[in-house]
């Protein structure tokens, strides 16, 4: 984006400088990255009007979760991307995703969702819903909340991030779903067995038709010391896999690659973006 068209906010940036800079940019503003929780908390963002914004970072949906807040995000017609780090998914949380003038219209969209459940309003958000999106990241489901985001209609998805306790029969239902477009797969943060992987990596994935790279943590029997943030051992743990081992022990005959780690959507994100330490909001 060109110069002025990005805004970027830490959580130490003052209130003041935040509204100022935001204001100054104005129609501009294509791109906020807003991880300022005292700014959030305040309100003054819902006062501010940005017409064309069409990437919005934040540390979570929390500080939208009232009627003066969903009618802040629902005003961001042109909105494509949409990242929110952890989120409780209380049902008034959901309803406001639901009602969200811009949901079918979104290319990206990251969100971790705590305490989901496979309510009417989850099902609302994905069943039989054509979406734009082409890069979908979503955390904390399980198989029936994976298998519910599946019956949507996803023809551009390209890049997709699911966890974390999906279980090994979620594998199956992907690799017939509908996803003609799919690239890359990550699965580093899905809670699935090895043989899993191996079988879905062998299989013949009629609805994945272009599927080329996967991501997927694969360890040797070989020990090795464990250390704690301080540098202290803490025990011993198996060794991770390199791409190129996990190439050649698991992926060789698949027809499919290994996602490298520096294409993983956070690192990605981090690179462009500038994003985003996990920042939990403090409670009320």
């Amino acid at each position: 984006m060109p110069p002025g068209d990005e805004l970027w906010f830490d959580n130490q940036s003052s209130d003041d400088l935040v509204q100022d800079k935001i204001e100054a940019a104005g129609s501009k503003l294509k791109s906020l990255t807003l991880l300022s929780q005292s700014f959030l908390l305040s309100g003054r963002l819902y006062q501010l009007s940005l017409p064309n914004l069409k990437e919005l970072v934040i540390p979570s949906l929390y500080f939208f979760d009232q009627p003066e807040g969903w009618k802040f995000l629902h005003s961001l017609t042109n909105l494509e991307i949409l990242v929110a780090e952890y989120t409780e998914a209380k049902d008034s949380i959901l309803q406001g995703l639901c009602q969200a003038p811009w949901w079918e219209k979104l290319t990206q969209l990251e969100l971790k969702l705590a305490s989901l459940k496979d309510s009417k309003l989850w099902q609302d958000l994905w069943f039989g819903r054509s979406l734009n999106l082409r890069i979908l990241c979503l955390f904390f489901l399980n198989r029936d909340l994976a298998k519910t985001v599946l019956s949507s209609k996803l023809p551009r998805l390209e890049y997709l991030v699911l966890g974390t306790e999906l279980g090994d029969d979620f594998l199956l239902q992907l690799s017939e779903a509908d996803l003609p477009l799919l690239t890359d797969l990550d699965l580093s943060h899905a809670a699935v067995t090895e043989k899993a992987t191996l079988d879905f990596l062998n299989a013949s994935r009629p609805g994945l038709p272009n599927l080329a790279r996967v991501r997927k943590r694969f360890f040797s029997e070989q020990q090795i010391e464990s250390y704690d943030w301080n540098g202290s051992a803490v025990g011993y743990q198996n060794e991770e896999l390199s791409d190129q081992e996990i190439q050649e022990k698991y992926f060789a005959g698949t027809g499919l690659k290994v996602l490298p780690a520096s294409e993983q959507l956070n690192i990605r994100g981090q690179r462009q973006n500038r994003l985003r330490p996990l920042e939990r909001p403090a409670p009320r």
